[in-house]
Parts: C-alpha cells; structure tokens; sequence
C-alpha cells in the first residue's frame, strides 16, 4: 500500500523494496490518493518488481473516504 505522491508511489517504498527478488510473486496494489487515482503508480511497480506477476485489480481510494473504505477493501480482497 502506497499513497501516491507526485503521480507515483512514495519514494520510501522503493528504498523498501528495490533489493527484494519478485520472481513469480503476485502484487496487488492499494493506494491511497485525493484525486489522482492510481496515476502511475502501477507503471512505475511494474518498472522496479521485475518477474512479478502485477494483478490488473489494483485499487484507489481517495483519502477523504479511507474512513468509510472497509467495505470496498474487504470486497476487493
């Protein structure tokens, strides 16, 4: 999970995960945003996940509804 910063993912998500193997590992990606949406984050996951498999359910939420988000997380899982 990943708020979008500037059309992307946090800059702190890659420090996490950029040394990490993504060969034949799932993601799912949540983020948070207040009016971009997804912007390119997806993108930018797939560019530094190399030999992920990157499901195309990724899911925004606006940040002012994250309090009412429950259902629709619990759904998309």
């Amino acid at each position: 999970m990943t708020p979008v910063y500037w059309g992307s993912y946090a800059p702190e998500i890659e420090t996490a995960i950029k040394d990490l193997d993504f060969t034949y590992k799932i993601i799912r990606i949540v983020t948070t945003h207040e009016g971009s949406g997804l912007a390119n984050v997806v993108a930018d996951i797939k560019k530094i996940c190399k030999g992920a498999n990157i499901l195309n359910d990724s899911i925004a939420i606006k940040g002012t509804d994250c309090i009412n988000a429950r259902s629709k997380i619990e759904n998309w899982i």
